[in-house]
């Protein structure tokens, strides 16, 4: 296994109590905070429209989500924090010469930012966004691309993410595929080829199958 690429929410980072903060905040400025779910952790996943789609239903308005664009943009990372293991898992994939990136939904220049202040951006080769390409996961383009720009071939590449639009953007790519079990949404379309515990369960999968 010559690369890994990871997701960001729900597969590097749990950043679901940001993400409820900036909701509610959003809520709040368009007089709609009876709207609040008691659960946000579960509505993560498939982008920022998704999200208030889910909340507000036919009270949608296209223009909401600038609105929390602002208010996350604000403060991404305040709770914000990796899951357990990930950056050790990260920094032995690094040490071992396998190539590491990331490819979000989340914009780019965003996930940039929140990765600095964690102290995580130096653990990847290429961080790749919603906003990268003209199309977003569940879309195979950013995943192609990225491979592309790091020179490495789908089929020795794995794709480690939380929701179907990583696995089937995986799939469609011709990588290998690795559900983050501890993320916020589960597989329901396409099935992975593996399903991961813990984020230490990516070393034995890609040390296996590179045979190292």
């Amino acid at each position: 296994m010559k690369a890994v690429l990871f997701d960001l929410d729900g597969t590097l980072i749990d950043s679901a109590d940001d993400i409820a903060l900036a909701l509610k905040n959003t809520l709040q400025e368009i007089g709609m905070i009876h709207k609040m779910p008691p659960e946000v952790r579960t509505l993560v996943g498939g982008g920022v429209k998704a999200l208030l789609e889910k909340v507000l239903g036919k009270e949608f308005r296209e223009d909401y989500v600038s609105v929390f664009r602002k208010h996350y943009i604000a403060n991404p990372v305040v709770h914000t924090k990796p899951y357990e293991g990930i950056v050790e898992t990260l920094t032995t994939l690094r040490k071992e010469g396998v190539a590491t990136a990331v490819v979000t939904n989340k914009l780019e220049d965003l996930s940039l930012r929140i990765l600095k202040e964690l102290g995580m951006l130096d653990l990847f080769d290429l961080v790749v966004g919603g906003d990268t390409y003209p199309e977003k996961k569940p879309s195979p383009m950013p995943v192609r691309k990225t491979l592309e720009r790091i020179n490495v071939s789908p089929s020795e590449a794995l794709m480690v993410g939380d929701t179907w639009a990583d696995i089937e953007a995986g799939k469609k790519a011709g990588t290998k595929t690795a559900l983050a079990s501890w993320g916020y949404v589960k597989v329901k379309a396409e099935d992975p080829d593996y399903k991961l515990d813990k984020p230490e369960d990516i070393l034995n999968l890609a040390f296996q199958v590179s045979g190292v």
